[in-house]
């Protein structure tokens, strides 16, 4: 799928908490929308916990934070989000989980996916592993029609999302030349403020790691994915030039 030609296209993201699409495709989805892509995000967790000060009130701190998403979407051009409200740093790979995502994937009908790649050796928070292992799934019921079959008596029958781009990935198989939009996903990130970690180091940090993955396919700036093509009932992991 062709990131320059998206006029129409649907595209949902599945992340655990707020500021997680910016970090890890924030480039990749400016430049997605920019090329006429209609973008979901679904935020699993409602992100109360993500402060280091003890004294933070997490309700006013999952309040804000929504703001903060709020006014990235506007920056990147991210049509809607949606909350599914489940705690932060407690999130499971549950049942229920992967009910809510079914339903999504049923009602809004993605053409791509992204969400975190759940086979990320060494990924220390357990709620990046269960968000993306959720998403993998619910993407088998919701192509499955015997699955979940009350989301058919609102009327969303089964839907194959057909092709799904994980970040953070453990075996990168595409790059998307993000030179032209780095510059939005850092702003975007910066919209985070409850957050206080995207400071100078934050910014060298992304900064060298996108440099580095540029360089693989010769442009400034990249971000890469494990992308997966789902072709009838066979899955095919592609290794293309990207671009």
């Amino acid at each position: 799928m062709a990131e320059e030609n998206m006029i129409g296209k649907r595209v949902l993201v599945v992340a655990a908490h707020p500021d997680d699409g910016e970090w890890y495709a924030g480039g990749t989805l400016a430049k997605l929308a920019r090329a006429g892509a209609q973008i979901t995000l679904v935020i699993c967790t409602e992100g109360e916990k993500g402060s280091y000060d003890p004294d933070t009130n997490p309700l006013a701190l999952a309040a804000q934070r929504k703001q903060e998403q709020q006014a990235a979407n506007d920056c990147l051009r991210i049509a809607q989000v949606v909350y599914l409200g489940h705690p932060d740093g407690a999130l499971e790979n549950s049942p229920e989980l992967r009910r809510q995502l079914t339903a999504l994937y049923r009602r809004h009908r993605p053409e791509l996916l992204l969400a975190f790649d759940p086979w990320k050796r060494y990924e220390l928070h357990p709620d990046h592993l269960a968000a993306g292992r959720a998403a993998v799934e619910a993407r088998l019921a919701a192509r499955m029609p015997l699955f979940d079959p009350q989301t058919r008596a609102q009327g969303w029958i089964a839907w194959t999302i057909p092709e799904l781009w994980l970040f953070n990935p453990e075996a990168p198989n595409h790059r998307v030349d993000v030179s032209d939009t780095f510059a939005l996903k850092l702003q975007a990130l910066r919209l985070h403020a409850s957050q206080n970690v995207w400071g100078d180091d934050s910014v060298q940090f992304l900064t060298e790691q996108a440099r580095a993955c540029g360089e693989k396919i010769g442009c400034a700036r990249a971000e890469e994915f494990h992308r997966i093509v789902i072709e009838g009932a066979i899955a095919r992991s592609p290794s293309v030039p990207s671009a």
